[in-house]
């Protein structure tokens, strides 16, 4: 009885083990003694486009939308975002920079096989760079904030809520 008592003990540290080693954000203080100091919550963090990357992210969206199938000018989406470039005040050296830096990236994509390409644009789905392209050649390309970047904020969630407490 004593080792079936024993094996059953062992057996719970071992899946308590194995839990807290396959849980992101578990306090594993209970099992190896140690006290943890409360740690800041994690924040979801999204992907900000720098300015420097910027110029490869429009013509990653160019060049993948035509593998897509999505007809756009080319040549106009990239006047139109050096205008935008122009008009935030980039000098004339930063200028002819970017537009390196966004015909290598181009080019680059463009240059690919049917295949390669197809397979090299799957990292975005369709829809997001039909979304980017349409954002694009309205002349919007700023860095894309999203929601949930916000924290969550339970008053601002039921502030407008009706109450429906019964009556009160």
């Amino acid at each position: 009885m004593r080792s079936v008592a024993t094996a059953a003990a062992g057996l719970m540290v071992a899946v308590s083990a194995i839990h807290a080693g396959c849980a992101n954000d578990v306090d594993s203080s209970i099992l190896t003694g140690g006290n943890t100091a409360p740690s800041t919550p994690a924040m979801a963090t999204a992907s900000i486009v720098s300015p420097t990357e910027r110029p490869a992210q429009v013509a990653f969206i160019s060049a993948c939308a035509q593998a897509y199938g999505y007809g756009h000018d080319p040549a106009q989406l990239r006047a139109t975002y050096l205008s935008y470039e122009a008009k935030r005040g980039a000098t004339s050296e930063q200028l002819s920079q970017i537009a390196r830096d966004y015909d290598g990236a181009y080019a680059s994509i463009a240059d690919l096989g049917s295949s390669s390409k197809s397979s090299y644009c799957s990292k975005k789905d369709g829809g997001e760079v039909r979304a980017e392209l349409k954002r694009y050649q309205s002349g919007y390309f700023e860095t894309k904030t999203s929601a949930a970047n916000e924290a969550f904020d339970a008053n601002k969630l039921w502030a407008n809520q009706p109450d429906k407490r019964g009556g009160r």
